[in-house]
Order: C-alpha cells, then structure tokens, then sequence
C-alpha cells in the first residue's frame, strides 16, 4: 500500500510537471515576435490590399522605371525608354520620360509612317515633362496643352496601374523567392479584363496621338491646311479600323509583379508584362509585349 501510494504521488507530480511545462512552453510560443501562431500570414488579397492602401495615403514619393517593347519575330526591345515620377500633395503627379530620338508630345514620330517631318510638324526634344491632377480618382492634365500626353500616362504611371488592377477581375498568388523582408505577388488579369484595358489604352493614345497632330496641323497657314488636316483625317480613320479588327480577334494575357515591404506594407517594385497576340493584314501571327518596370525609391 505504502508503495502504491508513492506510485501515485510520482505520477500526481508528472502531471503537475507537464502543465507547468506545457505552460511555459505557451509563453514562450506567446512571446516569440512572427511567429506563425500568433501573426498570421496574411493571404495575398490582403498584402495587395495594404499594399494599395498605404501608397494611397502617401502625400510624396518618387518613383523610377523603364519600358520597351518586345516582338516574338526578333525578342529584341524595341522603343525603350526611361522615365520618372514625382508625387506630391497627395493628388499632383510630374512625370518625365526620356525617349530616343526626336519626338511629339504625344510620345511618337510616326503615326503609320507618315513621318512629321514631311508633314512640316514641328517635334521637340527627346521625350516630355507634364504635370497631371487626380481628380475623382482619375488623372488629368493640368493644363489643355497638356491633355494630348494623358493617354500615354497609365502605361507609365505605377499609381494609375494599381489604382486600374484594384478595379479588375483577377488572381493573385504569392511568388516564390519571397524573402523574411519582402512580399512578392504575382497578379493575372483575367482574359478579358487584359483585352479590355489593352485595347482602352491603345485608343487613349491613338486618340492623343491624333489631337495633337491636328492641333499643329491646324496652325500651318496657307493652302495646303486644308489638304493636311484632310489627310490625317484619313489616316486615323484607316488606323482605328485596323487597330479595331486586330484587336477583335486578338488574345492579351497581363501579368503583375508586385514587390511589397513586409514591414511598412508599401510597394517597393511594379513589373508588368502584357502579351498581345494578333493576325496582322496577311493573316500572320505576331505577337508583341509590352514590358515595364518601376522601383519605388521614396514615400513621405
């Protein structure tokens, strides 16, 4: 019996033991900074959704990039070109490019090879500075001289490309090669939400492109006026058909990735790359990609 009783008293104490154990242990687990069962990881939804909200609030930060584009037929870039943004007061954005070569505002020296040169329109130097306002959560020229250049700003303004994938149908998971510092998304647009904004921005910039041609055609003086704003006329509207039947038959597939800070939750990188794939006049396959990347450098 008096054995029997320390048998017991052994395991009454193991047992007391093991809750004082199991206990520190909980504190321990408790007290550990990140740990899994305590910080949960966040789903990629979430990240992207801090991510936008936090770039959002900020009343400064500056931004760097480059873009080009890349044909399947040769996978070389072509029209590549850097550029940079500024912004401030919340709502009040600078951009700058820098283009190769001679070039309008609207950012082109051609328009279906017509080259401004010979149409006696005036071009500037390489690439263009414009200032831009949000308002109603669009961007737009501050000034009327400035209006033709705000179709080309959602391809290269990093703010507008989120603020437009927020709004999309799409699927975000997260990369692989994420480090303890870092988030790494990776974002598909669907399909269609891809075609549908490839094709809003390529007539943005038409339409850019267009309104500020005829506005220099309309200050040549003499006979020939008439004759030039007529033939532009009849080049855009042969340019919009075309580009209307490519882009009916046309597939775009449009991936993001998104680099986020774990800590602060802010964007640090932006990279795109949208694929467009089209049967040109002869019935041939092409396809081309648009690439651009962006570093965030500094939030205020």
């Amino acid at each position: 019996m008096e054995n029997l009783g320390r048998k017991d008293g052994f395991y009454m104490i193991t047992r007391q033991g093991m809750r004082t154990l199991m206990l520190l242990l909980s504190v321990i687990i408790l007290s550990a900074p990140g740990c899994g069962l305590i910080h949960r990881e966040r789903t990629p939804e979430e990240v992207f959704s801090m991510a936008l909200s936090g770039i959002a609030g900020k009343e400064k930060l500056d931004f760097v990039g480059e873009a080009g584009l890349r044909r399947e037929s040769s996978g070389l870039f072509e029209n590549q070109f850097k550029f940079e943004g500024k912004l401030e007061n919340h709502d009040q954005l600078t951009l700058q490019t820098r283009l190769p070569g001679a070039v309008t505002a609207a950012g082109s020296s051609k328009v279906n090879g017509m080259d401004a040169a010979s149409a006696n329109l005036t071009t500037q130097p390489s690439g263009f500075s414009a200032s831009f306002q949000r308002k109603k959560g669009q961007w737009e020229a501050l000034t009327a001289e400035q209006e033709p250049l705000r179709g080309s700003l959602s391809r290269y303004n990093p703010i507008a490309q989120l603020e437009n994938i927020d709004r999309m149908n799409k699927t975000i998971k997260s990369e692989y090669g994420s480090g303890r510092r870092t988030r790494i998304l990776r974002i598909e647009l669907a399909p269609e939400e891809a075609k549908v904004w490839a094709t809003t921005q390529l007539n943005d910039e038409m339409n850019a492109i267009k309104a500020e041609y005829m506005h220099r055609a309309s200050n040549i003086k003499g006979k020939n006026k008439a004759k030039l704003e007529k033939e532009l006329s009849q080049v855009w509207q042969q340019g919009e058909a075309s580009m209307e039947q490519m882009m009916k038959q046309a597939k775009v597939q449009t991936v993001y990735h998104l680099t986020v800070d774990r800590k602060t939750s802010l964007p640090l990188r932006l990279s795109s790359e949208s694929q467009v794939t089209y049967q040109d006049a002869s019935n041939k396959s092409n396809k081309e990609a648009l690439v651009m990347d962006v570093n965030f450098k500094t939030y205020d």
